[in-house]
């Protein structure tokens, strides 16, 4: 198959499709390799930036935006970069977790007594979140967004009864309508049948990913809702991952954030291993969740670098 790059018009040539040809499941010859958040607190320069203005000031800055979207690619060879925002921007608190929460914690026990005490609000504000995120993504593409993600980040909380009941309703109703979105914004050129994913760039060429942190007990729940790629945390068994989901989508991950706390050569074995677990193909690679702040971006450098010569010696043998 051959790949079919699409950006908005006016935009330049793209240099590196190898991730989305990945995501879209066509052979590439190296796995391609991003990291949750690599934009983020761990860069000496993204904190100077930061430090120039509030978060929300930021946000709205393109300039800003674009200088810390461009930092970790001017550090490592990424194979894709992270527009920088935050769903922060959608309501000014985050999604339904800190809205009704009031702030992080540790069991989300109160957005958890929402779903059972106030299942009727609970739904009718995700309703809210959904129809105000679904063209919040079309406008990402419409702006040169060339893939996109969406996060459950607390499917762990939910176990599979509310997950089955709360999170994943929304989560096939956001992928099929932001595709229909594209379609009707000239996007995507053809119209793609409901709750099924593509695998030809020519029918989706924005691809989109879905990830559930501790989502492990709905694999083929996620599989099988409308997203070309499926994002694993790092307690999840790559092979058995992939006995589960089949071959009709990527995967995505999941080396431990804190193996970049070990040793550069033991990062390296790591991520072999990783690597051999996975397979060569229909796979990107990434970490099982972001970057923490305290980590060195030289190990950063050392998995960027290990996943692509790994990658090319694997495929070779």
């Amino acid at each position: 198959m051959e790949a079919k790059e699409s950006r908005p018009q006016g935009f330049p040539e793209l240099k590196n499709d190898t991730f989305l040809r990945a995501a879209w499941g066509e052979e590439t010859d190296y796995t391609p390799v991003w990291c949750m958040r690599q934009a983020g607190r761990y860069l000496p320069e993204f904190r100077e930036t930061r430090a120039a203005q509030d978060f929300f000031s930021t946000c709205r800055s393109p300039e800003a935006c674009c200088e810390l979207t461009l930092q970790p690619l001017r550090r490592f060879p990424l194979d894709a970069a992270i527009i920088f925002s935050d769903i922060l921007v959608v309501p000014q608190w985050t999604l339904m977790t800190y809205m009704v929460e009031g702030g992080g914690s540790s069991t989300m026990s109160q957005a958890k007594r929402w779903l059972y005490q106030r299942p009727q609000a609970s739904h009718q504000l995700l309703r809210i979140l959904t129809d105000a995120l679904v063209p919040y993504l079309v406008g990402q593409v419409a702006a040169g967004a060339q893939a996109l993600q969406l996060f459950e980040s607390h499917a762990g909380h939910l176990g599979p009864q509310l997950f089955s009941k709360f999170a994943l309703p929304y989560i096939r109703d956001v992928s099929k309508r932001v595709k229909a979105g594209l379609q009707e914004a000239g996007l995507a050129p053809v119209p793609m049948p409901a709750e099924q994913s593509c695998l030809q760039p020519e029918i989706c060429p924005f691809p989109q990913i879905i990830f559930a942190k501790d989502g492990h007990f709905a694999l083929e729940e996620l599989a099988q809702a409308g997203y070309e790629v499926v994002g694993l945390d790092w307690t999840v068994a790559p092979e058995k991952a992939r006995e589960r989901v089949g071959k009709t989508v990527t995967l995505q991950g999941n080396l431990d954030p804190c193996a970049l706390y070990a040793s550069e050569e033991e990062i390296g074995k790591l991520v072999q291993q990783m690597l051999n677990d996975f397979g060569p193909q229909r796979y990107i690679a990434n970490l099982g969740h972001g970057l923490y702040p305290d980590m060195d971006p030289e190990h950063v450098g050392a998995f960027v670098d290990a996943v692509h010569k790994h990658s090319r010696l694997l495929r070779q043998n």
